[in-house]
């Protein structure tokens, strides 16, 4: 089965030899393959069973849209520091890439690629939480709130879809709250990509020329009541700092409850992440979208 594209799992038989070895064509598509290999004796229907994963980077369907980020910017405006407990890993908040597919079964695919993606509480994607707000040509009324006001930030484009995805929820919206389907949700720490995608339908067709796409990733957090990770003026073990160190600089005794929410996004060409997020020099923060040329 291929979980990046979401396709039904193609089964195929095959005899062994004499000596027990044996061959087996198998389709793939590109992204993460799993494959399941079980083997029957006949003569007493005892089986036994192996998984292995198969991992490519060639496109898991027609790729629409791709865009890189800089690494090593996952502090936000450049203050922000990770929380401190064991169970975060060094470059799970940094986005380096960005793509949009279109994927077999009439959906689209959606791919995040950061730095490191290893399980965290238990979930391949136990540590992120990451929004692509959509901006859907014809697609409906737009706002520019964010997910929820606590994330201290407006979208700049406005929205008409919302795609938040995280290991333990999700959230498939319009402006209204509507919701408009299920989000299938992947993650591989081996090709540390986030995979998500949707009926195009719902998402409001092909993503084309003109579509614009804003996307922020945080730390997730679900005894918050907005899912993100909060901050204190230094880094706790399951809060992220404003500042590494406690310091006189305007960012660092900034209000904490009031720091946008945003560890990384992406910038379009001529915009700078530090700037666009800095607090001290813009209130509201507003973030800049990407658009599909």
């Amino acid at each position: 089965m291929n979980i990046d594209a979401d396709t039904a799992t193609a089964v195929t038989a095959t005899t062994t030899a004499a000596g027990g070895a044996f061959s087996a064509t198998v389709p793939v598509i590109g992204g993460t393959e799993v494959l399941n290999v079980v083997a029957t004796d006949p003569a007493n229907g005892n089986t036994g069973r192996e998984v292995r994963t198969v991992v490519s980077n060639a496109p898991i369907g027609t790729l629409l849209f791709e865009t890189a980020d800089p690494t090593l910017d996952d502090h936000g405006p450049g203050n922000y520091a990770p929380p401190t407990a064991a169970d975060f890993h060094d470059g799970a908040w940094d986005m380096d890439q960005f793509q949009v597919f279109e994927v077999p079964g009439d959906r689209i695919a959606f791919r995040v690629r950061n730095r490191d993606q290893s399980p965290t509480f238990g979930s391949p994607l136990g540590a992120q939480l990451v929004d692509v707000y959509a901006n859907v040509p014809g697609g409906g009324s737009t706002t520019t709130a964010a997910s929820f006001p606590g994330r201290n930030y407006q979208v700049g484009a406005g929205w008409n879809r919302l795609l938040e995805v995280q290991g333990f929820g999700q959230r498939f919206i319009n402006p209204a709250g509507d919701v408009l389907g299920t989000i299938n949700i992947h993650a591989s720490a081996i090709s540390r990509y986030i995979t998500f995608s949707v009926p195009k339908a719902a998402l409001g067709g092909t993503p084309g020329a003109g579509w614009r796409f804003t996307v922020v990733e945080t730390g997730q957090d679900g005894f918050s009541p907005d899912q993100a990770r909060g901050f204190q003026p230094t880094p706790q073990g399951f809060q992220f700092g404003v500042c590494a160190t406690a310091s006189a600089d305007p960012h660092c005794t900034f209000n904490p409850a009031l720091v946008p929410k945003a560890v990384d996004v992406l910038t379009p060409t001529g915009v700078s992440q530090s700037d666009e997020l800095d607090y001290t020099l813009h209130t509201p923060v507003v973030i800049a979208p990407i658009a599909i040329p």
